[in-house]
């Protein structure tokens, strides 16, 4: 039997802007948030916070632009809401995010996932029914039946 989605709500959001890679000698997934990105997640974290059910379960990427972003959401939280760092999410395709969100749903409502492109954008569009392109510091949710 195929797994299927359990979540009443299921909240996507890009990380926020990152400094450019020219400006940075680390890796790609040590990159910080640049200022600009760091304003980005604080709006985001406005805009959420009156819009997204908030999570009773996050799932983040191990690279630090989405920890950072992470950061600064956190106070869309409720108590005991739990935070999986899963670091498949770096750089995973569309199928695999899927797959990430249904072995983490079980017992959980509302799911947040902060994550990269094109997978974030791809597999919205693809649940929604329809094309969305997700910038940075950018999010949308799934309301499930």
């Amino acid at each position: 039997m195929s797994k299927v989605l359990e979540l009443k709500s299921l909240t996507f959001v890009r990380h926020a802007y990152a400094v450019a890679a020219s400006d940075f000698c680390g890796s790609d997934h040590d990159r910080p948030l640049s200022e600009k990105g760091v304003e980005a997640a604080k709006s985001l974290a406005k805009e959420l916070s009156g819009t997204a059910p908030p999570p009773d379960v996050v799932l983040v990427s191990t690279a630090l632009r989405a920890q950072e972003t992470l950061k600064h959401l956190k106070g869309l939280f409720m108590e005991g809401t739990e935070i999986r760092e899963i670091k498949e999410l770096y750089d995973c395709s569309a199928g695999q995010l899927y797959n990430i969100i249904l072995d983490n749903q079980k017992g959980f409502s509302h799911m947040l996932i902060v994550g990269h492109n094109p997978a974030v954008s791809q597999l919205y569009s693809m649940l929604s029914g329809e094309y969305t392109p997700f910038g940075p510091a950018q999010s949308r949710t799934l309301l499930m039946g």
